[in-house]
C-alpha cells in the first residue's frame, strides 16, 4: 500500500515553496510617517514627518489633543485614536496645507487610509469650488472660495499645486456632515486602493489642505497610512518554482513507483 505521507525531500520543497510564496505576498512597507501625530506634542506647528505651507495667515495648521481649535474656537472631534490628530483650520482667509513626500520602488499592492472630519463653520454652511489654492488671486477676483481636499500629487509640485500637478484627487468638497458650528461632524473612514497607480513606483506628495475666504473650513485628519506590498523580486520566483519542481519530480517517481 502506498504511504499518503509525502518523503521528506517532498516535504522540504512544499515547506521551501511556501515560506518563498508567503515573503513574496507578506512584508507591506508602511510610507507616511508620524501618520497618527504622536510623535508629537500637543500644539506643535510643525507635526513630524510633515511639511506645512499657510498663506495670508499661519497658525492654522496645527497638532491638537482637544476638541476646540486654538485658531478659531470653533468645536471639533478630538483625535480618533490615541493623544493628537492633527487640525487644519482656515480661520483667516487663506489656504492651509500639510503635506508629505514619500518614495516607491514598483508595488503589487498598495492602499492608502485616514480618518478624517470636515466641519463648515461659514455662516451660509455652502462649499464654493474653487479651481486654485491660491485664496489671495479669488480675492481680487471677487471670487468665494470654501473647501476642503486631499489629494495626491507629482513629485516636486508646489504645495498648494492644482490642475496637472494633481495625480490623484481623494477628497474634494465641503463639511462631512451637516454645518455644525458648536458641534463638529464625526470622523469618516477614507480608503483607497492605489495598486495600480503606484504599480510602477515612484515619487508622490501626500496633501491636505483647506481653503476659504468667507468662513473657517476645519479639517481633522487622524491614522493616516500608506501600506505597500513590493514586486518580489525574481530571486524569489526562483526559488518557488524550484520548490514546486522539487515537488512534482518527487510526485511522479512515487507514482511510477
Amino acid at each position: 500500500m502506498k504511504k499518503s505521507l509525502l518523503a521528506p525531500s517532498a516535504a522540504r520543497g512544499l515547506v521551501l515553496a511556501a515560506l518563498v510564496l508567503g515573503s513574496a505576498q507578506a512584508g507591506a512597507t508602511q510610507l507616511i510617517q508620524n501618520g497618527g501625530f504622536e510623535a508629537d506634542a500637543a500644539g506643535s506647528y510643525a507635526p513630524s514627518g510633515w511639511v506645512v505651507t499657510e498663506t495670508m495667515a499661519t497658525g492654522g495648521v496645527v497638532v491638537d489633543n482637544g476638541t476646540v481649535s486654538p485658531a478659531s474656537g470653533w468645536a471639533t472631534t478630538g483625535a480618533a485614536s490615541g493623544s493628537n490628530y492633527a487640525l487644519l483650520d482656515s480661520y483667516w482667509p487663506g489656504a492651509f496645507i500639510m503635506t508629505q513626500s514619500f518614495s516607491t520602488g514598483a508595488v503589487s499592492a498598495a492602499t492608502l487610509s485616514f480618518k478624517m472630519f470636515v466641519n463648515d463653520n461659514s455662516v451660509e454652511g455652502k462649499t464654493y469650488m474653487s479651481n486654485s489654492l491660491d485664496v489671495l488671486a479669488a480675492n481680487d477676483a471677487g471670487s468665494l472660495v470654501n473647501l476642503a481636499r486631499v489629494d495626491l500629487l507629482k513629485s516636486g509640485a508646489a504645495a498648494d499645486a492644482t490642475g496637472s500637478d494633481v495625480v490623484a484627487t481623494f477628497y474634494l468638497g465641503g463639511a462631512t456632515g451637516r454645518n455644525f458650528q458648536d458641534q463638529s461632524n464625526s470622523y469618516g473612514d477614507f480608503t483607497y486602493d492605489l495598486s495600480g497607480l503606484l504599480a510602477a513606483g515612484g515619487n508622490y506628495t501626500l496633501r491636505f489642505a483647506t481653503a476659504s475666504n468667507v468662513g473657517s473650513m476645519v479639517m481633522g485628519v487622524d491614522n493616516v497610512s500608506l501600506q505597500v506590498a513590493a514586486v518580489p523580486e525574481p530571486e524569489s520566483y526562483a526559488m518557488l518554482l524550484a520548490g514546486l519542481g522539487l515537488i512534482g519530480a518527487i510526485s511522479r517517481r512515487r507514482n511510477r513507483g
